[in-house]
């Protein structure tokens, strides 16, 4: 069974390990847009998931849909950046991958809830 804690653990990691280094690299203009964009919805999907973890049954699904919500808005915004060549492809891929690993987490999640 997939642990509720390393929902928040993946987050933490993806925070840390991706996106600050990547969000050295945009442009001095994006620094307080979408590199604040991104930092955000990251902060709220770790929020969302301690929440899931302390709410009752009848409300963790609620939790998980915004967690699922907040996966595919970095997905939107990381292609944003790709797109305006903030970040490379690969960096891009790397990022897709690690937002898709915590979307399985959060699916397997749903199913069981």
């Amino acid at each position: 069974m997939i642990e509720p804690l390393s929902l928040q653990k993946k987050g933490e990691v993806l925070l840390n390990t991706i996106i600050y280094p990547m969000l050295v690299h945009f442009p001095k203009a994006e620094k307080f847009a979408i590199c604040q964009e991104i930092k955000q919805s990251c902060y709220r999907m770790i929020r969302e998931s301690i929440q899931y973890q302390t709410a009752l049954k009848r409300d963790k699904l609620y939790y998980l849909k915004q967690i699922d919500a907040e996966l595919k808005y970095l997905l939107v915004l990381t292609s944003v950046s790709r797109d305006q060549k903030y970040i490379t492809q690969k960096k891009a891929e790397q990022l897709q991958d690690s937002i898709a690993e915590i979307g399985r987490i959060t699916g397997g999640l749903m199913k069981t809830a």
